[in-house]
């Protein structure tokens, strides 16, 4: 399917495996990612960002029916709204697809969480959930509500802040946070760092 191979040798190979939109994200997504480390002087390595970032969305085009079938098959641990709502279920699939061709398992975290949020998902993690969420591409976005969001101190701000704005629009839709990112958001509050 995929090989665990350099950044351009990957985007090479997603490039068969994606639609040219989803790269397209994805390779934004790790843009961002790195902006965000420099920024807020991170320890992470820029190749492991960008691989994650990269491969984040590598179950996101399949199917409802065969991302609940891998689910079931594999018996993955899933988050009750994953259950309910199969879109997000190309998060902990595509993390299991990355465990088992041999990725480090802090990629696999951050892509495993990088939809809803998770005090388990770490600083990688951390830093692809809010990526994926302000990357240029996003038309959620103002681009001056993603100005005043890079102002904010640290990762965690960002992060609550991200957390807080989709309030209104999962009430909006009928749909209750989801347990991990309350416990996320609960988190971040009492002043804790990922």
């Amino acid at each position: 399917m995929f090989s665990r191979t350099g950044s351009i040798a990957l985007e090479q190979e997603l490039s068969s495996l994606m639609s040219e939109d989803r790269l397209l994200h994805s390779k934004a997504t790790g843009d961002t990612a790195l902006s965000l480390v420099r920024q807020f002087g991170e320890q992470l390595e820029g190749e492991l960002c960008t691989k994650t970032a990269l491969l984040h969305d590598i179950a996101r085009e399949w199917k409802a029916d065969d991302l609940i079938s891998y689910a079931q098959e594999h018996h993955l641990a899933l988050e009750q709204e994953e259950v309910g709502d199969p879109v997000l279920l190309h998060a902990p699939v595509g993390a299991a697809l990355l465990a088992e061709k041999g990725y480090e398992s802090s990629l696999c975290r951050a892509v495993r969480y990088h939809t809803l949020g998770s005090v388990r998902m770490g600083r990688l993690g951390l830093v692809l959930f809010i990526a994926d969420y302000i990357e240029q591409g996003r038309t959620h976005l103002t681009d001056e509500t993603r100005k005043e969001l890079r102002t904010l101190p640290s990762l965690e701000m960002m992060c609550l802040e991200i957390l807080r704005m989709q309030g209104p629009y999962l009430k909006m839709k009928g749909i209750r946070p989801a347990r991990c990112s309350e416990e996320l958001k609960r988190f971040l509050l009492a002043g804790k760092r990922l």
